[in-house]
This record gives structure tokens, C-alpha cells and sequence, in this order.
């Protein structure tokens, strides 16, 4: 069953058209072709790579303060630097850096780093959203930065970096429950099993430092959260509100991070888990590559445009297991997801402040981040070009993905 009737489903979709400003002449022309499902080529994937990379880039540059712009949207134009997803941006720029030989981009994830230090409030938690206003601290938030200050630890021996990660995790474990769960100061006010990519972060923190009481927590988090996870692989709790289905991109991640954190745990149980969500998505997975931007529990799809964020990251996690678990038939899915991205990135227009950008939807009139191009969505899709080039190559994985 579709979520609205088509009739409501037009009304709505032209009331946000007006609300974010899309019948400027700059967004009109795109949401033309979106609707008529117009594709650009498929490029090798440098091609697609430099493309994101030099947008990531304007992004960061396009705020004062060292951090990345949350994004662009045709409502607000370039979003204030947001901390957590700059966090995992961070290793994502520090990997291309090595991969492109282009040193700029290692430049560019230190600037990062250090402008990540002065958002770390007094508790070592850091704050939800974007810098343009103040914010509480937030769990999610507080473990995705934890991933950028251990790469930028891992490059430059900087011990501030790791004090800074150590008071982040002692904040995280301070506030669990006795459960395993984060049911304080996270996002909404609610519970999100998707807080394993929190505990994954805490797990490598914890492996770095030989900090027992964090690899614990750690473990507690992703303990309750398997618990949650229903037969079929769907994850209770895996949505941003209670009264909503969860979009494909917090499915992602409450799966890649019982997977990444059971690879470093050595925990088969929790690699288990992943790859049944993983399974369960591939079966969802379109002719032409993409994939449905939510799914109730029972699997269906509830909307028609897809979550291309999502995408991205069920690439990485379809290529990581063929690494891990040498799965050729989820390796071939991310083939397929990936081909589908770059065909809907557009390397060609003289626009640079969607040049290169991955879209929050696709149509971008689709309900998940309506009418913008996320940072992070550009992130996953670099990680998982990446990785694409280190399976198809044959090559050690180096990619962090983080």
C-alpha cells in the first residue's frame, strides 16, 4: 500500500514545492527531470569520485568556521556546518586523500578535526544538528564524531584528538541505560536501535585504547539492540519518531553497525544480524538499482521515491559482506545500487553547489530531506565507490567507512 493516494500525494508534493522555494529556475529545471526520470551517464568511477570529493570541498569552504556545510538546499542555500556528519566525513576525505594521492583533502579533514575540537562541550558530549544555533548534546551525534577524531588520531599521533574521543565515550557510557540503551538526550527524545553505529564507535575507541569499560558498553548496546531486530531483519526502534517507518538510510545503520562493530569484536552473532537485514533489502532492490526510501515491518514498500543516502550505504554494506563473508549475490546488488547513483549524479552542470552532490531524494521532491543535497549522502557514495574499486581490483580493504 503507497502511503497517500496519488491525488494527496500531488497536493503535498506541490505545497513543499512552494514551501522550499523549487519553482526558482535553478531547482525547477531539475525537478523536470527527476519526474520524467531523466539519468545522466554512467562515468569510471574516478570520474564520480573527483566530482563528489570537489563538492565535499565547497561545502567545507562554503562556512567560515572550518567545519562542512550541512549541505545545500534551494530553500536556505548552504547549510551551517553540522558536527556529527563533518565527524565521519572526516576519515571518508583522509581515505580519498590516499586513494586520489591529492594531499588537499588530508588538508582539508585536519581543518575538520581541529574545528571539531572547539564544538566538544564541557560534559565531552557534542551537540545535535547545525552550529547556527545552540543545541543539546545528542547520542548519534556524539558517537559519529568519535570516528573522526580516531582518524585524525590515526594520521598524526595528535594526543588531543584521542582525549577528545576518550571524554566523548565516557559521556556515552555515563548516560546508558542499564540495558544497553540510549534513551537520554538522543535525537527526538526517543530510543534508536540505529545507535549501533554509536556503539561500533565506542568499540573501536575502546579497541584503540584497551579501555575495557567502553568495550563493554559497547557490547550492552548492541546486545539490546540485536534483541530488537524481528525475524524477518527489521529493527524496532530503527526510525527517527515512533509514529513513522523507518527511511532506508537509518535501516543502514542500525545494520552496518552490528556488522562493522562485530567484524572488530570478532562477534559472528552480531555479523549474523547484519547480513539478515542485508538480505532482506537486496530482495527489495529495483530493475534499475534503487531501492524504496522506507519499509515497514513487514518489508513492503510505504513510498515511491528512493532514499538515495540509503543507497549508498546499503553499497558499502552489500560490498562488505562479499569481503567478509564472500557473499557474490549481495556484492552484485551493490553493484547494481551503485550503477543506479552515479547515474542520478549530475558531473556536468555549471551549477557548483549541486555539482558532483548526491540528493537527499530521488525524485528530490521525495519526502526524505525534500528539495536538498545532504553532505552525507556524498560521503557514503564516496565510501562506497571506494570499495567498489578495492573489490572489483582485488585489493586489501583500506577504506574505513566510517
Amino acid at each position: 500500500m503507497w502511503s497517500d493516494s496519488p491525488i494527496d500525494e500531488n497536493r503535498s508534493v506541490l505545497a513543499r514545492l512552494w514551501r522550499k522555494r523549487l519553482y526558482r529556475p535553478e531547482a525547477l529545471g531539475l525537478m523536470v527531470k527527476d519526474l520524467l526520470r531523466f539519468r545522466g551517464p554512467v562515468h569510471e568511477n574516478q570520474v564520480h569520485l573527483v566530482e563528489a570529493a570537489e563538492w565535499l570541498l565547497r561545502a567545507h569552504r562554503a562556512t567560515p568556521d572550518g567545519g562542512v556545510s550541512g549541505g545545500y538546499s534551494f530553500e536556505d542555500g548552504w547549510i551551517a556546518s553540522y558536527p556529527e556528519t563533518t565527524g565521519y566525513i572526516i576519515p571518508t576525505l583522509i581515505d580519498y586523500a590516499e586513494f586520489s594521492r591529492n594531499p588537499v583533502y588530508h588538508e582539508a579533514a585536519l581543518q575538520m578535526s581541529e574545528w571539531e575540537l572547539s564544538c566538544q562541550l564541557e560534559s565531552g558530549a557534542f551537540p545535535g544538528h547545525f552550529v547556527d544555533r545552540d543545541n543539546p548534546p545528542v547520542v548519534f551525534n556524539t558517537g559519529q564524531v568519535i570516528f573522526g577524531l580516531l582518524a585524525a588520531y590515526q594520521v598524526t599521533s595528535d594526543i588531543r584528538f584521542m582525549a577528545a574521543a576518550q571524554r566523548a565515550g565516557r559521556w556515552l557510557a555515563q548516560i546508558q541505560d542499564v540495558d544497553g540503551a540510549f534513551r537520554q538526550f538522543d535525537y527526538c527524545g526517543e530510543v534508536h536501535s540505529y545507535n549501533t553505529r554509536t556503539a561500533w564507535a565506542m568499540a573501536e575507541l575502546g579497541l584503540a585504547t584497551n579501555d575495557d569499560i567502553m568495550l563493554k558498553a559497547s557490547s550492552r548496546h548492541l546486545d539490546w539492540a540485536a534483541s530488537e531486530q524481528l525475524e524477518n531483519g527489521w529493527f524496532r526502534f530503527a526510525s527517527f519518531s515512533s509514529n513513522q517507518d523507518p527511511f532506508l538510510h537509518t535501516i543502514a545503520y542500525a545494520a552496518q553497525g552490528l556488522f562493522e562493530a562485530g567484524v572488530s569484536l570478532g562477534q559472528q552473532d552480531y555479523i549474523n544480524a547484519a547480513l539478515q537485514t542485508a538480505r532482506a533489502v537486496a530482495a527489495k532492490v529495483r530493475k534499475d538499482g534503487s531501492i524504496a526510501g522506507t519499509f515497514n515491518q513487514s518489508w513492503n514498500s510505504t513510498v515511491r521515491y528512493s532514499c538515495l543516502t540509503g543507497n549508498a550505504q546499503m553499497a558499502i554494506l552489500w560490498f562488505r559482506a562479499y569481503q567478509v563473508a564472500g557473499d557474490s549475490g549481495l556484492r552484485d546488488c551493490a553493484h547494481r545500487a551503485l550503477r543506479f547513483l552515479k547515474s542520478v549524479q549530475d558531473c556536468v552542470t555549471p551549477n557548483l553547489k549541486i555539482r558532483g552532490a548526491i540528493k537527499g531524494s530521488y525524485p528530490i521532491s521525495g519526502r526524505y530531506l525534500f528539495g536538498t543535497f545532504p553532505n552525507w549522502a556524498t560521503k557514503f557514495f564516496m565510501d562506497a565507490l571506494m570499495l567498489e574499486e578495492s573489490v572489483s581490483r582485488g585489493l586489501p580493504t583500506k577504506v574505513r567507512c566510517w
